[in-house]
């Protein structure tokens, strides 16, 4: 269960590289609350802005699972993003993640993401 939760975490990554909203939206439920750069959105809104990213390239460092039950995955991990242009640089840097996934009908989906900047020195 938890290693079927940290692929779909990567996952949902590779679909945000890839501009891919289709392939995030079947990931994250509708209504899961996104709050991304001090923004907060649902999960629709934020497959509707995945084809406007330019993420070139992404890395899931020091991935924990800090909870687990049955029907309920908690993670937090470091997220070291690279972006295109300069028109996404508040996307690029270091974050900390936090994301909850949530299993309902025998299907895995993101209810859950929060992300802080760290700041590097």
């Amino acid at each position: 269960m938890e290693q079927t939760v940290i692929g779909l975490e990567h996952e949902m990554w590779e679909a945000v590289l890839r501009r891919d909203g289709g392939a995030f939206r079947r990931l994250v439920s509708p209504n899961a609350v996104m709050i991304c750069g001090g923004y907060r959105c649902d999960g629709s809104e934020y497959a509707e802005m995945v084809a406007d990213f330019s993420i070139s390239e992404y890395a899931i460092e020091q991935m924990e699972v800090v909870s687990a039950s049955r029907d309920e995955v908690i993670l937090h991990y470091l997220l070291r993003v690279a972006v295109d242009n300069s028109r996404d640089a508040d996307l690029a840097g270091l974050f900390h993640v936090i994301s909850v996934w949530k299993c309902a009908g025998g299907s895995w989906n993101l209810i859950l993401n929060m992300d802080a900047r760290i700041v590097e020195g």
